[in-house]
């Protein structure tokens, strides 16, 4: 690398994003059934349906105990900067102000790591996300749940490991205000990450992307920023 060359530090790089739409998320069949669709592997029964006449697909979650899983890998990931996560989702319950909370597990993987499920928590927590509108399937983004940089040991400032290859993902909808999520049920669209990818040679960047949105603006994200 030359001196002075452009590394990312000098660049305004904006948010690379990968959406992971309902049916990345199906693995079978139900027995007997010709139409219904189930996902995950984990506890549960979480099964992908039409949202009514819509041919929109989308995950639906009968139960706090419902998971789904995925796999991810990006080559291009920052990994001195955090990894954003966030769902696309909707309900049949059709009163205001029903909320759903998402909860998402995360481990990565090395050249010759076992196999394991998703165990560990995040940084910092989606939260509760709100149904504001009075409509049944309004659509609706959660908060964003946040992997940031650790502060200690041997990969200290960095989201991941500089040798992980891929980054097992685990989400159920594990609380619920207002929304009986028996009856009126919580759906996925669909999974959202979203990273600062590396597009140059060099020195850590320690600079975030432009989150380049029509409700937020241009908002530079780190691992500071309220999102």
């Amino acid at each position: 690398m030359q001196k002075n060359s452009i590394k990312n530090v000098h660049l305004d790089l904006i948010a690379k994003r990968h959406f992971f739409p309902a049916t990345s998320f199906v693995t079978g069949q139900v027995s007997g059934a010709s139409t219904v669709l189930t996902s995950g592997l984990g506890s549960g029964t979480p099964n992908l349906v039409e949202l009514g006449t819509s041919n929109i697909p989308a995950l639906r979650m009968a139960a706090t105990t419902d998971e789904t899983d995925w796999l991810w890998t990006a080559p291009d990931f920052d990994n001195t900067l955090p990894l954003y996560i966030r769902y696309l989702w909707t309900s049949d319950y059709g009163t205001a102000n029903g909320t759903a909370t998402f909860t998402t597990l995360y481990k990565e993987f090395k050249t010759g790591d076992a196999i394991a499920a998703a165990s560990t928590a995040l940084t910092v927590a989606h939260g509760a996300s709100t149904k504001a509108a009075a409509t049944a399937r309004a659509l609706y983004w959660s908060k964003y749940g946040v992997i940031g940089p650790i502060a200690t040991g041997g990969n200290a400032n960095k989201t991941f490991d500089p040798a992980t290859i891929a980054v097992a993902f685990n989400v159920k909808v594990s609380a619920v205000s207002g929304i009986t999520i028996g009856t009126d049920f919580v759906y996925i669209l669909g999974a959202e990450l979203v990273y600062t990818p590396r597009m140059t040679f060099g020195n850590n960047t320690r600079r975030g992307r432009m989150l380049i949105d029509g409700l937020q603006g241009n908002l530079e994200l780190d691992v500071t920023n309220d999102v």
